[in-house]
């Protein structure tokens, strides 16, 4: 048994149900089993605030029932569904605890060698993972850090969702004028958007004459800087030009269309994360976290975000841990895999946001690239570059924590010292 399963079976009380919960849009199928793994129930509810009402009542009943001290729900991170649910539980001072999705389905196949599934047997796996004390312990954020975590989600998907217009217009325009990109490297400047704009035809284009071109793209131009040159060059261009002559205006149309929805999209995300930085400097941490040499509001705002109140973490080490960026063992016999591997079982965008930042601290803050230096160059075992930044997004993390709980402004003097 390892130290996390036994902390998480010490913090039971004796006599606890088990209610396994699997979640759907629609409804809840719970199978509650007691300590031994015996099933005492099992019903469906519905996903409302009726069928919450209904839940905790059932379990009422049936820990009265049976004696018990009390009931622990457990249920996967399902969408946004589990929250729904975890807020009412913890508004009633029912505690709750979530089950890794992969670790259900590998125990359930373990179990059920036909492989079979439906609810009733995921919310049976899911009680008997939490009988054997094989959860995770997860807090629901509050106030402004709820605000920022679901923000900073939004955030995130209207830039990747920038990114796919992005690419969509690049193969659009390089159907209709294939030589546009060797003038226009970037097709979202506001100048190639007036381009995209007032039309993208070569074989039209070119029956103009230069300054009528000129009129038309300045028409639809909108920034303060016009590039007269690039405008020029991309009129020489259009001659020559083997672009699509055929279904051009449905692409036209496209073109533009992609065009106006990257507009769109960067006035919502610059908005949005405006509102967040905004919502961020509230915090009483962030003047510590900003503190560390080299870390900018827009970096400080996404470990916050993605990583909730640094003060509810006990040490640095939960941390690293959330962001499964601590090194893992990957051996079987005589055979190593990899020497230090990343976990990789954290909060992905954290680990993201953590990388970004240490890419740029590396060169910017002066205790961060002695770690660095120190780590590549040392005559024994020195590591190669991409496990030193693992190690450096580790210390950085550390460094995040401790001024944070400490209360403590960024000493670059004192963290360089240490090894």
């Amino acid at each position: 048994m390892s130290n996390r399963v036994a902390k998480h079976l010490a913090s039971i009380q004796p006599g606890t149900l088990f209610a396994g919960a699997d979640l759907s849009l629609d409804d809840l199928v719970v199978v509650v089993l007691n300590a031994t793994g015996e099933r005492l129930d099992r019903f469906r509810t519905d996903n409302t605030r009726e069928g919450y009402a209904y839940l905790r009542q059932r379990l009422q009943r049936t820990v009265e029932k049976h004696g018990a001290s009390g009931s622990l729900i457990g249920m996967e991170p399902t969408n946004y569904y589990w929250k729904q649910v975890g807020y009412d539980l913890e508004q009633h001072q029912l505690p709750f605890r979530l089950v890794n999705a992969l670790t259900v389905k590998r125990h359930r196949e373990g179990d059920q060698l036909d492989r079979s599934k439906d609810d009733w047997r995921d919310a049976f796996t899911i009680a008997d993972l939490l009988r054997t004390g094989k959860f995770t312990e997860t807090r629901l954020p509050h106030g402004v850090y709820a605000e920022l975590q679901t923000g900073y989600t939004a955030y995130q998907r209207l830039r990747r969702d920038r990114g796919r217009q992005a690419t969509l217009l690049v193969n659009t325009v390089r159907q209709l004028f294939p030589e546009f990109e060797q003038v226009f490297k970037d097709l979202s400047g506001v100048t190639a958007q007036a381009v995209i704009s007032a039309g993208l035809l070569p074989h039209i284009i070119s029956t103009h004459s230069e300054n009528t071109y000129l009129a038309s793209v300045r028409s639809h131009f909108t920034g303060q800087r016009f590039r007269v040159r690039q405008v020029q060059q991309l009129y020489g261009l259009a001659k020559d030009s083997y672009g699509y002559r055929e279904a051009t205006t449905a692409l036209c149309l496209m073109a533009q269309h992609q065009i106006e929805t990257i507009r769109l999209l960067d006035l919502q995300t610059d908005q949005l994360h405006q509102s967040l930085l905004t919502l961020f400097h509230t915090l009483p941490e962030a003047p510590y976290l900003l503190s560390i040499q080299g870390v900018k509001s827009p970096s400080a705002l996404g470990v916050v975000a993605c990583a909730g109140d640094l003060r509810q973490y006990h040490c640095g080490g939960a941390l690293i841990k959330l962001a499964g960026t601590q090194p893992t063992p990957n051996t079987s016999g005589r055979k190593t895999y990899s020497p230090t591997p990343f976990s990789h079982q954290g909060r992905s965008g954290l680990r993201t946001v953590v990388y970004f930042i240490t890419l740029r601290l590396i060169r910017q803050n002066d205790a961060l690239h002695y770690h660095y230096e120190r780590l590549t160059t040392r005559a024994e075992h020195p590591l190669p570059k991409m496990q030193a930044i693992g190690a450096c997004m580790n210390k950085f993390l550390w460094y995040a924590w401790h001024v944070v709980n400490r209360r403590e402004m960024y000493d670059p003097h004192r963290w360089r010292t240490l090894k």
